[in-house]
């Protein structure tokens, strides 16, 4: 049986929080309506989502690269 190195999973998931974190931050800024499932994501949720992913970048961040 093998284990899971966490550590590698945090890493990994540190750059897409943060990659996702910048892409709603842009279409935040833009004043971009983003269609999903026959919903409207507005703006101002794509930037609480934006500060919600920046929030789990730094936690991945931490336990990622920081945490010994």
């Amino acid at each position: 049986m093998t284990r899971i190195k966490w550590r590698e999973v945090f890493k990994f998931l540190s750059g897409a929080t943060l990659a996702g974190s910048f892409a709603n931050f842009y279409l935040w800024l833009s004043g971009v309506s983003v269609p999903f499932l026959g919903y409207t994501i507005t703006p101002r949720l794509l930037g609480a989502r934006a500060v919600v992913q920046f929030v789990l970048f730094v936690v991945f961040l931490y336990f990622g690269y920081v945490r010994k």
